[in-house]
């Protein structure tokens, strides 16, 4: 039990330090409506299953035996993060308001929301690391591939919850950037923090 509760926690933490994917539900939250946030998270939880299931199968660790391999997932991932963050200041520089109205037009498709919370998470080097450096000292040497299914299957249910709380509290707040250069400066805030977050990507080691 003692176990869990540290896996818990130690997810928590991991999870609630704004990184590419926070920013990503954010911003499509405010940009669009709270679905679009959620399904960015489903997007998000969607990478985690495919990385969770190469875990699980002990394939993921081809990823990363490879130097080569993951330097080009290292760029990859910073060069996506960084022309989300680019793409937000320059949507800053068309000053443009959020509606907060029940019908108001949809500036995000679902599809788009689910593909950069998809992307953004397996383009994410620290993703994959938490399968290869975190997650194994939380598995014993019994029933290795079930502890791992377990552990991930409770990993991503809490990046879900995460972040559907999140959709729901920054579409709350919505209606406090009204104002164009409110949401233009929120808009700088989360392309600075992306291009930040995409530099910080390529220092990771391997």
């Amino acid at each position: 039990m003692e176990n869990w509760l540290s896996f818990i926690a130690i997810a928590l933490m991991i999870i609630m330090i704004p990184g590419p994917d926070f920013f990503i539900v954010v911003n499509n939250t405010m940009s669009g409506t709270t679905k679009n946030g959620i399904i960015a998270g489903l997007g998000i939880c969607s990478a985690h299953v495919l990385y969770s299931s190469l875990a699980a199968l002990g394939l993921i660790f081809i990823l990363t035996s490879s130097y080569y391999v993951f330097i080009v997932i290292k760029i990859f991932g910073a060069l996506y993060i960084a022309y989300l963050g680019i793409k937000a200041i320059i949507n800053a520089r068309k000053n443009v308001p959020i509606h907060t109205e029940i019908h108001s037009k949809q500036t995000i498709n679902f599809t788009t929301s689910y593909k950069q919370g998809f992307m953004s998470t397996m383009l994410n080097p620290k993703a994959i690391l938490f399968y290869i450096s975190i997650l194994p000292q939380f598995v014993t040497n019994h029933h290795t591939s079930l502890q791992i299914i377990y552990l991930s299957s409770l990993f991503i249910a809490i990046v879900f919850v995460w972040f559907f709380i999140c959709s729901y509290v920054f579409d709350y707040i919505k209606a406090l950037f009204n104002s164009p250069k409110i949401k233009a400066a929120f808009d700088y805030v989360v392309g600075i923090s992306l291009i930040t977050l995409a530099v910080s990507i390529l220092k990771i080691e391997q």
